[in-house]
């Protein structure tokens, strides 16, 4: 038996097909073996399943060799929903006296989820092993836990692992306490405790936080004072996740002068953070706003995130949570602090390009009428960094600085496709202001290669009333679009144009009733549209054009809000 991979059209060379030819080879050296499933771990996205190559890895679990074993069990985990078919057979081996095997088959159990479920108990007796001295195996036990979904009656068994000697093991303990349903609000208290720990604060940090609203309430002191404050970016992250699920007035009352002290405090990171956590707090934490101010001439950045970030292993981190600069121009726009509006303003000028988009981000909670502020918005639109432009865009729309349609119209040819979107649902925020370009969002909703660019030009020609109601019928080409919230912009689009809308309502309801192409959204979509349309003809004095039997049943079936 030979295994060939189906690849969906791509050829795979010759050195691939004979690496594989090693798993069906009962001669082969366990070295090819090994390097064989390591090809399967590496390509599985590719290899695919045919000809049974999960099975083919399967038969290696029953090999003498330990890295075999191991290798396979990993493999298996690669091929996804393939592979779980196989969770059983890698239940089997978490008895193996080797480390290795016993590791790889709990991690692949976690990576199998639900469809491992039946095998949670397992992984409950691995973690609770008192003879176990492997904290890597009951850390992955744990998480795995986690990962397939155990229920209630797992709880105390977990929770007793909040007291094990290991706190890499406590702090598996608390996050997977999150996932075994409501009870594991009860150990919130114990879950909080581990936050006086280096090693177990971020665990415990991310568990309150994913607990319901308010279970969290008792600790945020502990949250502001170890969390809040700690080097760790992921850790302040989760920290302010907890307190903007915290009521404001509570936070306030109890950790105001503390937060207020810590926007001194000799981390960068931390600086910003608490500023953010301060816009969080809108205007009823305007009494700090005086030392925030204050943080408009911190030029420092954290830079702890950027090791990771470049080794691929995290996201760019946003510039409000490592810049006190960022963050504080956040917050005093969230504060509405008229006092220092000028020196937010002053900004707009600043040599950072991050710096110039929280700022434009910010004069959206104020009063942004004077002339010559919208003039210095829209000298933005030519700014070098695209999401600097795109903001601008975006402010200009949400003041109505209709004077600057014409520059608008311009950036809808923008090599930037984020841009593009927000000129467009400018544009059509200025209603009739703008019916001179109405051609020009038609094109870019026919001609655009990003389906968020067509999604707002759809929504855009509902927004120019009558000018943009003659482009009906290219919105209702939209309907078979690629993309799902394109189809789902073009039926409200039709559903707010009145008479030259209602002639799709066929189309709509052909929407609205297809179970196989379009998702549940769309089909609101077009639901929502065929009701608005009934709305709107019934205040039409034309008798001669009826109503369609599609939009009377419409009408007759509640609106889904």
């Amino acid at each position: 038996m030979s295994v060939q991979a189906g690849t969906g059209g791509i050829p795979l060379d010759s050195n691939t097909n004979d690496t594989l030819s090693a798993l069906t080879n009962k001669e082969a050296h366990f070295e090819a073996v090994l390097i064989a499933l390591r090809l399967v771990s590496s390509k599985a996205e590719l290899l695919g399943n045919h000809q049974g190559l999960a099975e083919v890895v399967s038969t290696h679990l029953a090999n003498k060799k330990p890295e075999v074993v191991a290798a396979a069990v990993r493999s298996l985990g690669s091929l996804g929903e393939v592979g779980a078919r196989y969770a059983d057979h890698v239940a089997a081996v978490i008895w193996w006296p080797n480390a290795s095997v016993r590791l790889a088959a709990v991690e692949t159990l976690g990576r199998f989820g639900r469809a491992a479920a039946r095998h949670a108990s397992k992984l409950v007796k691995v973690a609770s092993d008192p003879k176990l001295q492997d904290d890597d195996l009951k850390v992955a036990a744990v998480a795995a836990l986690g990962k397939v979904g155990g229920d209630i009656t797992q709880v105390p068994s977990v929770a007793s692992l909040l007291s094990d000697k290991s706190p890499y093991v406590q702090g598996a303990a608390c996050l997977t306490l999150t996932s075994l349903g409501p009870f594991a609000e009860e150990h919130a208290q114990s879950i909080a405790e581990k936050l006086q720990q280096d090693e177990t604060r971020l665990a415990a940090a991310t568990a309150l936080a994913k607990l319901p609203a308010g279970s969290a309430k008792p600790f945020v002191k502990d949250i502001v004072s170890k969390a809040l404050c700690d080097v760790d970016p992921e850790t302040r992250e989760a920290a302010l996740e907890v307190l903007s699920k915290a009521e404001v007035d509570y936070v306030l009352a109890e950790c105001a002068g503390l937060l207020t002290e810590m926007l001194k405090h000799e981390h960068p990171g931390v600086r910003a953070c608490v500023a953010l956590c301060f816009s969080r707090f809108g205007e009823k934490a305007v009494a700090a706003a005086e030392e925030i101010a204050k943080l408009l001439e911190d030029s420092e950045e954290d830079l702890a995130w950027l090791p990771l970030h470049l080794g691929g292993a995290r996201g760019r981190e946003p510039p409000e949570r490592r810049k006190p600069r960022c963050a504080a121009v956040l917050a005093l726009g969230a504060m509405r602090a008229e006092e220092h509006a000028a020196a937010v303003q002053e900004l707009l000028d600043d040599g950072d390009w991050e710096v110039r988009s929280c700022t434009l981000e910010a004069l959206a909670g104020y009063s942004t009428s004077d002339a010559d502020l919208i003039e210095r918005i829209a000298a933005l639109l030519d700014d070098d960094t695209y999401a600097v432009r795109a903001k601008a865009c975006f402010l200009l729309g949400k003041v109505n600085a209709t004077n600057q349609a014409d520059r608008l119209s311009e950036m809808l040819t923008d090599k930037s496709q984020a841009v593009r979107r927000e000129a467009a649902l400018a544009l059509g925020k200025f209603g009739d202001a703008a019916a001179t370009y109405a051609y020009e969002v038609a094109c870019l909703l026919l001609t655009d290669p990003s389906g968020r660019v067509r999604s707002a030009a759809a929504r855009a020609l509902a927004g120019l009333g009558e000018s943009g109601r003659p482009y009906a019928s290219a919105v209702a080409l939209q309907l078979t679009d690629v993309d799902p919230e394109t189809r789902s912009e073009a039926c409200l689009s039709l559903g707010h144009m009145g008479p030259y809308g209602l002639a799709f309502a066929e189309e709509l309801e052909r929407v609205m009733q297809d179970h196989l192409v379009h998702p549940p959204e769309v089909k609101a979509s077009a639901k929502q549209a065929l009701i608005l349309l009934g709305r709107l003809q019934e205040a039409v004095e034309d008798d001669s054009k009826p109503i369609p039997s599609v939009v009377k049943a419409a009408m007759a079936t509640p609106a889904q809000t």
